[in-house]
């Protein structure tokens, strides 16, 4: 028993959730003070009593978190001349949302086409930024967004279980990120009235969107009141629609 309890301590400290009974704890603490269990406690009559979370533990779980956003975009690997407007205006939109809300939207302007330009680089690399300074953040995809309008309207129990647990998430987490509105596989109508009930029970926190539609467009597809409520006071960068893609192709 004894041999077990130190393995799963051991592999409790590796993923980051306790520092193992009998090591000696690295942060600098008073006599009679532990950190142990991503706490520090004190002694208390022998039972001790816990006052704050350890910084190191709350870093580990921020850094997990961000790991978990996908690919490894980063506002460092963006080629900001590319794209300097929608470079600039996402790090200022990040920026804001480490102080309160704010709200970001890149879409294509004009008869230039904005595929291949960096807005998914752009979302990934504000929403790892965002979860590493601790901010709860989500990245919805249009593959997710047809999921939850879908599960929705199904009878399955589990499908429409994962959509609304999938809702409810997105409408209390800090930060919200979609990413390619308008490539969804649902209807528009539905899909509409589903994000219009996201962005009302969200309220005036942050948002973020990338589409590859312009005003006009997202206006016929969804309608004019979604669309009020996505582009309400936010920042509208001019893309300047270089396919990175295809660059990479017409190099030697």
């Amino acid at each position: 028993m004894r041999r077990l309890n130190g393995l799963l301590e051991r592999l409790a400290a590796e993923a980051g959730g306790f520092e193992p009974a009998g090591e000696p704890a690295a942060c600098d603490l008073p006599g009679r003070h532990h950190c142990s269990g991503s706490w520090h406690w004190r002694d208390d009559g022998g039972a001790g009593s816990a006052y704050e979370r350890c910084p190191r533990a709350v870093e580990r779980r921020r850094q997990a978190a961000a790991a978990h956003v996908p690919g490894e975009q980063t506002f460092e690997t963006f080629e900001a001349l590319l794209e300097p407007d929608g470079f600039r205006a996402a790090r200022h939109w990040a920026a804001d949302c480490g102080a309160g809300e704010a709200r970001l939207a890149l879409l294509r302007s004009g008869s230039r086409p904005n595929t291949g330009c960096g807005k998914t680089h752009l979302l990934r690399a504000a929403a790892r930024e965002l979860t590493r300074a601790g901010r709860w953040v989500e990245l919805a995809t249009a593959w997710d967004l047809t999921a939850a309008v879908r599960g929705r309207a199904l009878y399955d129990a589990a499908e429409r279980a994962a959509a609304e647990v999938a809702a409810k998430r997105w409408i209390a987490c800090e930060v919200l990120l979609l990413d390619d509105l308008g490539q969804e596989e649902t209807a528009p109508a539905p899909t509409a009235g589903f994000v219009i009930g996201l962005l009302e029970g969200r309220g005036a926190r942050s948002l973020a969107f990338a589409t590859n539609l312009t005003e006009p467009e997202l206006t016929q597809r969804y309608g004019a009141a979604l669309v009020s409520r996505l582009l309400g006071g936010a920042l509208l960068p001019a893309l300047q629609g270089r396919d990175y893609r295809r660059r990479r192709q017409e190099q030697p």
